[in-house]
């Protein structure tokens, strides 16, 4: 088991915190700056920006009402504080992207479809796969791995938390032990089978519909060169959030729940997991609004603006002083 310097811990705590009010300013932020300052020609495409703005907020919400935390015990891992909702809330930003990346291969490759994303039919298909990624990592939370308070795992869970945190927390816990009494424990090696599965499915999912993206903005030949400088603009722009999800949420994912079935030390990971987590929300507002020339301009014109304004108040202000003398 490794042990991390509780002032580390601290560190950590304190960055969550951070992220939590950052990521709620700055996605506000966003969705004001997508309702003020998309153009005509993005079409439906900034409501899939509105939505996972809104969920980005959401995320934040249950991350900062949540607290989970992660340990590491004897290669077994545990979690707690509504762990099984809190891992399920953030499967779905991967399949929203996913969502994202169908919509820019529909709009270089079969324009005539995007319609379908204004038609209630399809728009409920897509809430029923974000939706079904959410399910099914809760279910295996909930039904694959085990936790019972009286379990001999659970107590030692319970006091390596209260080791770690100095917070007595008494129920609520995951645990995947795959090596019990020295034997091999196969139920919760499926469920890491299912887990990584998950994880690689959407990375190759995503990834391969903005590998054929790519290839087609290459091939057009009947747009004009604004319109595929503007499909290649939003495709970097996609690729740099799906890349946020991947770094922050699924890479922390894979390796605290893969090292332990591996006895591999995790170094200090567990403890940096949910602050890398909480940080995804906000990092993903910024980067939107920084690679977004429209909201970028847009924003950059409200702050300078309200500076303006700010300093004909305080020069009116001298002035009258001035005066009255």
């Amino acid at each position: 088991m490794y042990l991390i310097d509780p002032k580390i811990l601290e560190v950590f705590t304190v960055i969550e915190h951070i992220n939590v009010g950052t990521g709620i300013i700055c996605n506000i932020i966003l969705l004001y700056l997508v309702r003020k300052f998309s153009r005509a020609s993005m079409g439906t495409y900034k409501y899939l920006l509105i939505i996972f703005a809104s969920y980005d907020i959401f995320l934040t919400c249950v991350h900062g009402t949540i607290n989970h935390q992660v340990v590491i015990v004897n290669l077994t891992t545990f979690a707690a504080n509504m762990t099984s909702f809190y891992c399920a809330s953030f499967t779905v930003p991967f399949t929203l992207m996913i969502i994202h990346f169908l919509y820019r291969y529909w709009a270089i490759k079969c324009p005539d479809r995007i319609i379908l994303f204004s038609q209630r039919p399809f728009m409920c298909l897509c809430a029923s796969f974000s939706a079904s990624g959410f399910v099914t990592w809760y279910c295996l939370c909930v039904f694959g791995l085990t936790g019972a308070p009286s379990d001999a795992s659970t107590i030692a869970a319970r006091a390596e938390y209260f080791r770690r945190y100095n917070r007595n927390v008494t129920d609520s816990y995951l645990i995947a032990e795959h090596w019990k009494d020295g034997n091999f424990n196969l139920r919760p090696a499926l469920v890491l089978l299912c887990f990584d599965s998950i994880i690689f499915g959407c990375i190759t999912l995503a990834s391969s519909l903005c590998i054929l993206t790519l290839h087609h903005i290459a091939k057009a030949q009947t747009i004009s060169a604004y319109s595929k400088y503007l499909h290649q603009k939003l495709l970097k722009t996609l690729i740099a959030q799906t890349a946020l999800p991947v770094i922050l949420v699924y890479i922390p994912y894979f390796c605290i729940l893969t090292l332990p079935f591996l006895a591999i030390p995790d170094y200090g990971l567990t403890s940096a997991c949910t602050a890398f987590n909480s940080a995804f929300p906000a990092v993903d507002a910024i980067i939107v609004i920084a690679l977004m020339k429209d909201y970028r301009v847009g924003l950059a014109s409200i702050v300078t603006r309200r500076s303006r304004r700010t300093t004909t108040v305080s020069s009116g202000g001298m002035t009258t002083k001035g005066a009255s003398k």
